[in-house]
């Protein structure tokens, strides 16, 4: 059986695809004309990042976490 565990590689990856569609989403607010998309997709881009905050700071805090019990950083890898 296969080790589920969430690398480094994997939470990178989630940090750019997030970033993308905000920035994604940003533009599209600015350059539609129509105020209801515009309204849709403000909602959702302060829904993501929101989502991206609490994301980040959970990985920070898991971080400072592994820090302070080791006194050095100790990265979880799969085998």
């Amino acid at each position: 059986m296969k080790n589920k565990k969430t690398t480094v590689k994997q939470l990178i990856l989630g940090y750019i695809l997030f970033g993308i569609f905000i920035i994604l989403g940003c533009l599209q607010i600015m350059l539609t004309p129509f105020t209801f998309v515009r309204g849709i997709n403000l909602i959702s881009v302060i829904a993501f990042s929101m989502g991206v905050g609490a994301f980040s700071k959970r990985a920070f805090y898991i971080t400072k976490k592994m820090i302070d019990e080791n006194h050095n950083l100790k990265i979880p890898t799969t085998k």
